[in-house]
């Protein structure tokens, strides 16, 4: 028998649990070890490792170095050229996401910057630009053109923007920071590392020194999402990092004030549909009833054809009997008519120019106090030349003390072109359009404007526009629709508009019993005429308009507007001064 054999088992064994410990210890130092895999700097910011251009290249700037743009949380898709030390940014970038008040006017071949107060107008590959007539040399060229876009210069933007753009090198790059922002900050503890994603296995794009003040973008269990001065966009440990606090950016520029002109007290308007001039004559019967009423927007103004040109009902002696009757006029201009090409117009510095200067003209003349402007449908290829529209006109309004006012439909994301931000900026007045929830040639049946619309859409303006500039528009008319089942089982939807009384009787005449809809707070009914059809009406009254009116005071706005005079109910104003004293 051979007595060294279990002393072999025994080694074997031995042998065998050393080497599954050496393994459990491998695997537990591949876990838990941090990865020392670095993504090459040029790789990470989108850029080749030679960024220079060759000279000629005219889809390029000659002997610039191509450099990524940092905004915010974001690498931007758009690259900036680095020429003598200064930054060129793609314009379509500037536009987007750094300061949309510079607009390329392809009409006028200018690139048009507009402030409170004065509108630049700047030639592409040019150092000189107009401003009211007067030209000025930057002494560098502020827009250069190659044949794959336009390039700003970053000196010029900060000279007339509240952004910083600070440049990098190894890779170039250009970091764009905007004054008197709220930002969240903290402060590096030790020196550690920035990775792509939150965990030690993910690669490392950069170092962080201690003591570096860095923006926290989100802070999850473990790990916080950090952008560091120069631009590297990445997660970091939360141990590595104290003194986490909400904080404001310091401002880079001190430009003109948006001022506004801003009515005493609560803001009671009226829209009053003219037409055609004989209804001006009409103006003291249509008021005779509208006590508290401080404010009436005759809509006098259509534009005509794409080139600016305007048909008017004004009259100057309906501008001096409201007056008498201590109302302000908010004169309207409408883009209603088929003729039209809103986009075609608002597109034509010229046409635009032609159509902010008649009304200023017309304000001047007639004596009227603001310009209430209506123009609805704007489509999304239209919303930055709409929006380059009503700076234009708040210059000439600001400078003549005239009231401008804007009406707009309650915010959706396919609206979010109408730059309401933007408006509140620079309107005195924003008029949310609280109604057409469910509109003419809709196939969905339902209320014009149910509480929650009405509620919700306040709610959302507040977002983008001050409270002080917010007035709610509210509808004094009902939509009767009728649903009509065909021969072969499909429907037929139509409708029509009534006024407060129109559909009450309506309602009386075909012996309908009405209900309270609470998932609209109004009063419902319908009922089946003699063609078959189903009809169905959900009614403004007296406690829909009152629950209406009580929003302004809920949400400190600025006041209240109604569509249209004479659809109301008797009585109906003394329910909207009620609540608008209250």
């Amino acid at each position: 028998m051979n007595k060294d054999k279990p002393r072999s088992f025994r080694l074997l064994g031995l042998l065998i649990i050393a080497v599954g410990m050496l393994a459990i210890i491998a695997v537990c130092i591949i876990k838990f070890m941090p990865t020392r895999e670095r993504i090459s700097p040029e790789v990470y910011f989108g850029l080749q490792e030679s960024g220079t251009q060759e000279t000629g290249d005219d889809s390029t700037i000659s002997g610039g170095t191509v450099a990524a743009v940092i905004v915010k949380d974001h690498i931007a898709q758009e690259k900036a050229y680095i020429l003598d030390g200064s930054a060129y940014i793609d314009y379509t970038l500037v536009q987007r996401e750094i300061n949309s008040r510079f607009h390329w006017d392809a009409s006028a071949g200018l690139l048009l910057f507009t402030n409170a107060e004065q509108i630049y107008e700047i030639p592409p590959n040019s150092s000189s630009y107009t401003v009211d007539g007067e030209s000025f040399d930057a002494g560098y060229e502020i827009l250069k053109t190659t044949t794959s876009g336009m390039f700003l210069s970053a000196n010029f933007m900060q000279q007339n923007s509240d952004v910083s753009c600070n440049i990098f090198e190894a890779p170039s790059r250009v970091v764009v920071c905007f004054g008197n922002e709220e930002i969240v900050t903290g402060t590096v503890k030790k020196n550690t590392t920035v990775r792509v994603l939150g965990g030690i296995k993910s690669p490392i794009i950069t170092d962080v020194t201690e003591g570096t003040v860095v923006t926290v973008l989100e802070q999850m269990e473990n790990w916080s999402e950090i952008v560091t001065p120069d631009g590297y966009i990445g997660y970091m440990k939360n141990n590595c990092l104290k003194d986490v606090q909400e904080s404001v950016t310091e401002s880079f520029y001190q430009g003109p004030d948006y001022t506004s002109i801003h009515q005493e007290g609560l803001v009671n308007l009226v829209w009053h549909q003219i037409d055609y001039p004989e209804m001006n004559a009409q103006l003291e019967e249509d008021i005779a009833g509208a006590s508290g009423l401080n404010v009436i927007s005759p809509t006098w103004y259509f534009l005509s054809d794409d080139t600016g040109n305007i048909q008017s009902f004004a009259d100057a002696s309906y501008v001096e009997r409201a007056h008498a009757a201590g109302l302000q006029v908010w004169a309207l201009i409408s883009n209603f008519s088929p003729d039209v090409s809103t986009r075609a117009l608002l597109s034509s510095r010229a046409a635009r120019n032609k159509v902010q200067e008649y009304l200023v003209s017309q304000a001047k003349e007639l004596g009227f106090d603001g310009i209430n402007i209506d123009f609805e449908g704007i489509v999304q290829e239209a919303g930055y030349d709409y929006v380059q529209f009503m700076r234009e006109l708040s210059i000439l309004c600001r400078k003549n003390q005239i009231v401008l006012s804007v009406d707009v439909p309650v915010p959706m994301d396919f609206s979010a072109h109408y730059n309401r931000k933007e408006l509140g900026v620079v309107c005195d007045y924003v008029i949310v359009m609280g109604y057409d929830e469910h509109y003419a040639g809709s196939d969905l049946v339902g209320s014009v404007a149910s509480m929650s619309f009405e509620r919700t859409g306040i709610e959302n303006m507040l977002r983008e526009v001050p409270k002080e500039k917010l007035i709610s528009g509210i509808p004094f008319y009902a939509r009767l629709w009728y649903t009509k089942t065909m021969e072969d089982g499909t429907t037929e939807v139509t409708s029509e508009a009534l006024s407060m009384n129109g559909a009450a009787q309506v309602v009386s005449e075909n012996g309908a019993v009405t209900s309270f809809d609470e998932s609209t707070g109004q009063q419902y009914a319908e009922w089946t005429d003699a063609d078959g059809r189903l009809c169905q009406i959900w009614l403004e009254d007296e406690e829909s308009i009152r629950e209406r009116v009580k929003l302004v005071g809920t949400y400190n706005l600025a006041g209240n507007a109604a569509w249209v005079l004479g659809n109301e109910k008797e009585g109906i104003w003394n329910v909207i001064q009620d609540e608008l004293n209250g």
